[in-house]
């Protein structure tokens, strides 16, 4: 690999944690961000001339520009020749981008369709009650079951499996990707590489969420999982929706309208940081928000749920 094309490759690296192994000049390259065979996310392209590239990750929304020199030591045609580069790159991306949006979004479509409402005993109801989740009934309609959905591990497919199946819906009301739950007929997760997984997405993710209730006299909560945050809501009484992950919680969007931001985190290092970045946000926005975070390290609500604990969690919120 050439000096540039290394430089080029250790800027990524120190941005996004993550690059291609060989480089190509003037080829627009996708690659995985997250160490998943499966994920491209990652995207760069060197220039032809190797004087300057553009990188980023599409799941966490960064962009940048790499210059071999210096830009305060470069000539004006130099900067307009790296401006125009970059422009025509971005171009490029986005329209490459447009493009596996659209595809994604008729793959979730095609497999949303293909699912049913949850029914007591099938394998999502056993699923959620073996969680201790059995006083939730009706379920949130959101929620449905997938008889028979294909797992892929890279390109190997490794069966089909009963699946719990929710939207992730962006805050303009588009669904941007499925979340997937793999389960065994008796309702336990199934024995995979990752039993729980996202589709590729049809759009940004940043601000997002599984939305299993709406909003009540202007108060909604928010917890990681969906087991979460279904037993948050048992306990508390408080409509609780699933950002799915650490990243996305502190990315949320509340809904228009809301006054009082409830946060269910938790109990560890990226729980806590999370919450306190969303916690942040609201109050910047003048929001009412509380941060309930179990005591037991490494816990969720679901957790403390499952072992019978709830009152005191209740009393809390009610305050």
């Amino acid at each position: 690999m050439s000096g540039a094309c290394e430089d080029f490759r250790t800027a990524m690296l120190a941005t996004l944690g993550h690059a291609p192994d060989a480089i190509e000049p003037g080829r627009f390259h996708r690659f995985s961000t997250s160490g998943r065979r499966s994920d491209s996310a990652g995207w760069c392209k060197l220039f032809d001339d190797l004087r300057g590239g553009v990188f980023g990750c599409y799941r966490q929304g960064i962009g940048e520009t790499w210059s071999a020199a210096d830009r305060r030591t470069m000539t004006r045609e130099q900067r307009i020749e790296l401006a125009r580069q970059v422009a025509t790159a971005t171009a490029e991306r986005e329209a490459q981008q447009r493009q596996q949006w659209a595809d994604n979004a008729q793959r979730i479509a095609r497999t949303w369709a293909q699912c049913v409402p949850v029914l007591s005993g099938d394998p999502c109801a056993l699923y959620l009650k073996r969680r201790g989740l059995s006083e939730v009934w009706p379920l949130p309609e959101v929620l449905r079951l997938h008889p028979a959905l294909p797992y892929w591990h890279g390109t190997e497919k490794l069966g089909t499996f009963p699946a719990m199946v929710a939207p992730i819906v962006a805050p303009n009301g588009r669904t941007v990707a499925l979340h997937r739950t793999y389960l065994t007929t008796d309702g336990r997760k199934a024995d995979l590489p990752s039993p729980k997984k996202l589709t590729s997405a049809a759009g940004p993710l940043a601000g997002a969420c599984i939305p299993l209730h709406r909003p009540a006299r202007g108060c909604i909560g928010i917890a990681e999982g969906i087991e979460t945050a279904l037993a948050a809501r048992c306990a508390s009484g408080v409509p609780t929706v699933a950002s799915y992950c650490a990243g996305n919680l502190a990315a949320w969007q509340w809904p228009p309208g809301v006054q009082r931001l409830v946060i269910f985190a938790d109990a560890d290092k990226a729980g806590r940081e999370a919450a306190d970045t969303l916690r942040a946000r609201a109050l910047s926005r003048h929001l009412r928000c509380e941060v309930m975070t179990p005591t037991d390290v490494g816990s969720d609500w679901c957790d403390v749920w499952a072992a019978s604990r709830p009152a005191s969690m209740a009393a809390e919120v009610a305050a």
